[in-house]
């Protein structure tokens, strides 16, 4: 358990508060795990629609580049 000093305000934790907390957590994230069976599916395919996304804002960057690159050659041609 954990016990307070009451004139320092100190609090001391033993490895057994620290095991117990431990363990707690391990028995709540098994149980998250087995209400959540699908979960690493949905995020691999999170996974592949952010980094599509990401190609295709990359792919309209590269695209502006070359036509601002191209504007002051367009615009000389213009009369």
């Amino acid at each position: 358990m954990t016990t307070e000093n009451q004139d320092t305000g100190a609090v001391r934790v033993s490895m057994k508060d620290i095991y117990f907390q431990v363990q707690k957590i391990q028995s709540m994230l098994e149980k998250l795990s087995a209400q959540l069976p699908d979960s690493e599916e949905k995020i691999d395919d999170h996974e592949k629609r952010i980094r599509a996304l990401e190609r295709r804002i990359w792919q309209v960057v590269g695209g502006m580049g070359l036509i601002v690159a191209a504007a002051p050659f367009l615009v000389r041609l213009m009369p």
